[in-house]
């Protein structure tokens, strides 16, 4: 039986992955490297530790993993505050899972602080009870470390959950974890890399709560 639904943020609550995009030439623009499709491919669904060693390692950069981390942070909140927006069709499925009666969590890579940004800028802080980030555990994405701590933060078993994510990497996470996953597919990314995904839908108007009755 299903009893919880676990949220990625990036890609699956908000239209953030162009803005990660246009933070990442941002912050690579300031290093004289140019921001590639492979390079994105990579870092899709990575948390900032994780996606700032990658960074570091495949150019070379003799900077420390945090201060890129700071930065990259910095430049993203003030693009969030001019051009973030939720997905449509996001509050109206929350509403339905909330009366339905399951619990509710979001999993994400970014930092707490970009996480409560988000949910405080479209007032979604009371669907959401339990909020872990990238930062809460040693290991992200594809390791199911965050979404095995969100599963005992909801105290629930991970087959009781379904998770939704967008990227690759968010995936594999999910299905390690023993979890559910309806992909939402970012359609930058090579759509068959989706496949160990439970269900692929394009929008988030394709989930009910019927729908995930259905896996129980």
């Amino acid at each position: 039986m299903i009893k919880a639904v676990i949220f990625d943020m990036d890609g699956v609550m908000i239209d953030s992955e162009p803005l990660w995009e246009k933070t990442e030439h941002i912050l690579l623009a300031r290093r004289d490297i140019k921001y590639t499709a492979d390079y994105r491919d990579q870092i899709v669904g990575l948390n900032q530790n994780d996606s700032g060693k990658l960074l570091v390692d495949t150019f070379g950069l003799n900077e420390e993993v945090q201060a890129i981390i700071d930065e990259r942070v910095e430049i993203l909140t003030g693009i969030y505050e001019e051009e973030l927006e939720v997905v449509a069709e996001l509050i109206p499925l929350l509403d339905e899972l909330r009366e339905n009666q399951f619990k509710l969590a979001v999993a994400s890579s970014s930092p707490m602080r970009v996480i409560n940004f988000v949910l405080d800028k479209f007032s979604l802080h009371e669907y959401f009870p339990i909020i872990v980030s990238g930062e809460c555990t040693d290991d992200g994405k594809p390791h199911p470390a965050i979404y095995l701590h969100t599963a005992d933060r909801l105290e629930v078993e991970a087959s009781e959950c379904v998770a939704i994510e967008d990227s690759i990497n968010g995936v594999k996470s999910a299905k390690a974890a023993g979890m559910v996953c309806i992909a939402v597919p970012d359609k930058r990314l090579n759509q068959e890399e989706f496949k160990n995904a439970d269900l692929i839908v394009a929008s988030l108007d394709r989930i009910s709560s019927g729908l995930i009755n259905f896996f129980g």
